[in-house]
Order: C-alpha cells, then sequence, then structure tokens
C-alpha cells in the first residue's frame, strides 16, 4: 500500500504545484526565486524533454500510455506480486510523474512547465520530470544493486 501511496503523492504533488503556478503567474510569467540560480517560468510544454516532437499530440499520448501500462505492470508484480520489493517505490515515483504529465497533455493538450535553473541549455521542466528522472535513476541504481534479482 505504501508503494501505491508514493504514487499518489508524487501525482497529487504535479498536480498540485501546477495549478498554484497557474493561478499565481500567468503564462510567460517569471519570477525570481533565487537570483542568478532559480526561477518560476510558465510555460506550456506542447511536447516532450526540450518541447521535442512538439504538436504530435496523438503519436505523443499513444507512446505515453503505452510507457505508462508497461510501468504499471511491473510496479503491480514489484508492489503486488511476485517481482522485486525493491524495484516498487522508483517505479511508483516514474509512474506518479509519468501520470502527472500524461494527465495534463491528456486535457490541456500541454504539460505545465515553470521550473527554470540558470544554466546554458536548461530546460524549463515540473515536478513530473523531476519524479522521472529521479525515479529512473533511482530504479538504475536498484537494478545495478540487486542485479535485477530479488
Amino acid at each position: 500500500m505504501r508503494y501505491f501511496m508514493t504514487m499518489l503523492t508524487v501525482l497529487g504533488l504535479d498536480l498540485g504545484t501546477k495549478k498554484w503556478v497557474e493561478k499565481s503567474l500567468p503564462l510567460g510569467g517569471r519570477k525570481v526565486i533565487v537570483k542568478n540560480h532559480l526561477y518560476l517560468r510558465h510555460i506550456k510544454n506542447r511536447g516532450m524533454a526540450y518541447n521535442t516532437f512538439s504538436g504530435k499530440r496523438k503519436a505523443i499520448l499513444l507512446s505515453t500510455a503505452g510507457l505508462l501500462s508497461f510501468y504499471a505492470a511491473l510496479f503491480a508484480k514489484a508492489a503486488f506480486g511476485s517481482g522485486n520489493r525493491k524495484l516498487a517505490m522508483p517505479l511508483g515515483v516514474i509512474l506518479g510523474g509519468g501520470l502527472g504529465n500524461f494527465w495534463e497533455r491528456l486535457r490541456k493538450g500541454a504539460a505545465t512547465d515553470f521550473l527554470y535553473i540558470k544554466a546554458k541549455n536548461a530546460p524549463v521542466f515540473n515536478i513530473a520530470d523531476v519524479a522521472l528522472m529521479g525515479g529512473a535513476l533511482w530504479l538504475a541504481e536498484r537494478l545495478w544493486k540487486t542485479g535485477g534479482n530479488r
């Protein structure tokens, strides 16, 4: 149950922060959090990472749905079945993030991005993106340590 709650917590944080940004900052707006380092920038990402595949909504939704189904099956096996329980938490984090961006793309046609770290070629991202990257790194670490076995 805690693995499922982790997924729901990530999903709730992602959707909640996106809603907060939409209400607090106009589209295209920018707010300094830490000068020269961290900003809020309200943008709509109609593609995927770095706005790739922008305008290909159907392909993005279909591929994302396929990936979410794959990760959901892995998650269910790890959390509730005969799979490696050590993989359940990072899979839950990945699913929570993936569902957040998928839900927004499905409902609004774009994901709300708002976190910007000032660096060369840095993207604007959101909590779902952090969860996806962090969860993927965590999953890779768990797989490496366990060799994918129990």
